[in-house]
């Protein structure tokens, strides 16, 4: 079995601004991400949710090219640019939420240079959720788990969870791991905390190589890259083998983005 391709898109950036981000390459103007959704819809993809993409009751059913649009942080760029775009060509999106930052700014990362960014609020949260927007957990305060204790770690997917649950009225069932870096126990915290399934990224030519639920593999998608550069990476991501049984992963991080960068 194949994983169904999943897409993994941050911030945006007005063409005529200036990038201040030490990861620009996760920057995308609203122009490019209208050209990628057209490109997606020309081609006849359809968004279908993560539980429907890794599970599906009879595969017959799933359309015959699904993909997963996902958004990390919660940026309030995704509700200014975004959400328009998307509803605008029939798309649904998976957004991983920090819960602990929800109406603030995105200052966990203010410490490594990164200007932070303003959030989105538990209002336009809810009213994504209501239009049929997945929302997940990007944990509560987007620490790295690899740099946490274990009861740390813990806390963080449970907590989010809860906040979730308590704001939406509903179970988060998909997590989304902090800068992509995990470990085997991550995976069995995930499980423990309740959670249907975990994405991760594609930071290496190996990871290619495998996904299970709570390994979900995502391409990074840059604003760097011309559209045919999208629609070759776009083809790579399909050929990932998916497994039910997780095994071991090597890991990774933003600073070994062979494939990402490539």
């Amino acid at each position: 079995m194949r994983q169904c391709p999943i897409l993994m898109y941050h911030w945006f950036r007005s063409i005529k601004s200036p990038s201040f981000s030490r990861s620009s390459q996760l920057e995308i103007t609203p122009h490019v991400f209208e050209l990628q959704m057209k490109y997606l819809k020309d081609k006849k993809y359809q968004t279908v949710p993560l539980q429907e993409a890794v599970f599906p009751e009879n595969e017959s059913d799933l359309p015959s090219k699904p993909i997963v649009i996902t958004f990390d942080d919660g940026t309030l760029d995704f509700w200014e640019f975004a959400r328009p775009v998307l509803q605008k060509y029939g798309f649904n999106a998976v957004l991983f939420i920090v819960t602990g930052y929800v109406g603030k700014e995105s200052t966990w990362d203010k410490h490594l240079g990164e200007p932070p960014r303003p959030l989105m609020s538990w209002d336009q949260i809810a009213e994504l959720h209501r239009a049929g927007f997945e929302i997940g957990s990007h944990t509560h305060t987007h620490r790295s788990l690899t740099e946490l204790t274990d009861r740390e770690a813990c806390l963080e997917l449970k907590e989010s969870r809860e906040v979730l649950m308590d704001k939406l009225g509903t179970n988060p069932e998909y997590l989304a791991y902090p800068r992509g870096f995990y470990e085997a126990r991550h995976k069995q915290m995930a499980r423990e905390a309740g959670y249907n399934g975990a994405c991760a990224v594609i930071l290496k030519w190996r990871d290619l190589l495998h996904s299970d639920r709570f390994e979900l593999k995502r391409m990074t998608i840059k604003g760097t890259e011309s559209i045919n550069r999208f629609g070759l990476r776009l083809q790579l991501s399909k050929v990932i083998p998916f497994t039910e049984q997780s095994k071991i992963p090597c890991g990774g991080g933003q600073n070994s983005e062979e494939f990402a960068d490539s």
